[in-house]
């Protein structure tokens, strides 16, 4: 049997012996106290495996053996799930963990979910739902969900699902709460994007100039924002501005906004830009 292996049905049979022992000696269960204890065990020592891992499972399973309803465990476990691709057994997990955690009147399980579900399983409409719960279970306007806005997740969300007047109106509260807070808004390039994005497929067009240059003006080598200037130009006849823009984002292709752990919309690729610039370069022979 591998050494971990055998590491961790050691800590079960120890975690067995300490109930049984503490229940033959008391007359009842272990106490509340000891099994915080030995679930914070169990859950210390998953962190010395890697989270895809099985072993850091099975030590997370064994900390909700002792202590069933810490949400934060059963959060940290969906990761594990989701990295490994068991997306039902994931979400079951979380769902659990949400559930819980909004019983006892809070919302941070649910905006881990609303990323989650914006993200990873484009659950649009589940994102709106969990946004406006978070909202009413924590009383504010504003809430963070895992380090974005939480209405930058829904005014996206919005925005997939077509209601556009309803994406630019949620995005433009992000703007107006964080200059409340003392933000810098012109910082955010993304809100001003998916406005324009809103804007453009509403057929507005210059108000999606408007706001793309906005993006632009925030960071100045958004390649994505530089190839939906270009589309927009090419709609309305302007192939000289088209093109500049199209040459922008191809220029700047490679800090296009990626993310490690997840796929952003709208995220634009060398050969989409290749061809507008062939389409283009063709029109004009």
């Amino acid at each position: 049997m591998p050494l971990k292996n055998t590491i961790f049905y050691l800590f079960v049979f120890l975690f067995i012996s300490s109930c049984e022992g503490i229940k033959n000696k008391n007359g009842f269960s272990i106490s509340e106290k000891d099994r915080i204890t030995l679930a914070k065990q169990f859950h210390e020592t998953s962190n010395y495996f890697l989270q895809p891992s099985e072993l850091y499972r099975k030590y997370k399973d064994s900390a909700l053996q002792a202590q069933p309803n810490n949400v934060d465990y059963m959060q940290r476990l969906s990761y594990s799930y989701k990295k490994v691709g068991e997306h039902i057994k994931a979400m079951e997990i979380l769902n659990k963990a949400v559930e819980i955690d909004t019983a006892n009147g809070k919302a941070d399980v649910l905006e881990y979910r609303a990323w989650t579900l914006l993200y990873y399983y484009r659950d649009y409409e589940g994102v709106v739902r969990d946004v406006n719960l978070i909202k009413k279970i924590t009383g504010n306007t504003y809430n963070s969900c895992w380090g974005e806005p939480c209405d930058f997740h829904k005014g996206q969300a919005l925005y997939k699902l077509g209601k556009y007047n309803e994406a630019i109106e949620t995005l433009t509260l992000v703007n107006i709460e964080e200059n409340k807070l003392g933000f810098d808004i012109n910082d955010n390039y993304m809100v001003f994007f998916y406005i324009g994005r809103s804007y453009a497929q509403m057929k507005g067009y210059d108000k999606a100039i408007e706001y793309y240059n906005k993006a632009i003006a925030s960071v100045d080598k958004f390649p994505e924002a530089y190839y939906q200037l270009g589309l927009v130009y090419e709609i309305q006849g302007n192939k000289k501005k088209a093109f500049e823009n199209f040459k922008l984002a191809e220029l700047y292709v490679n800090y296009k906004m990626g993310e490690p752990y997840i796929e952003r919309f709208d995220e634009v690729f060398p050969y989409m830009i290749k061809k507008e610039l062939i389409n283009l370069s063709n029109e004009t022979k």
